[in-house]
């Protein structure tokens, strides 16, 4: 069975990339998003929780094994 045709959550930690909070922070910043936020609550979006998630993921890919 390829890997792209397991679910998500029967995929090991050590093949998930980070590309998914890659992609949310990229959205995040983008015009579409921060008028949605701006219509919805009159404020812009600073996306700290996107930045948290990317950081959280890079720090967990570049850790040994030995040290999860």
């Amino acid at each position: 069975m390829a890997l792209a045709d397991e679910d998500a959550s029967s995929v090991p930690w050590w093949h998930l990339s980070c590309t998914t909070c890659f992609d949310a922070l990229w959205f995040c910043y983008s015009p579409v998003h921060q008028m949605q936020q701006y219509y919805r609550l009159r404020v812009l979006d600073n996306c700290s929780d996107k930045w948290s998630a990317f950081v959280d993921c890079l720090a967990l890919e570049t850790k040994r094994a030995s040290k999860v």
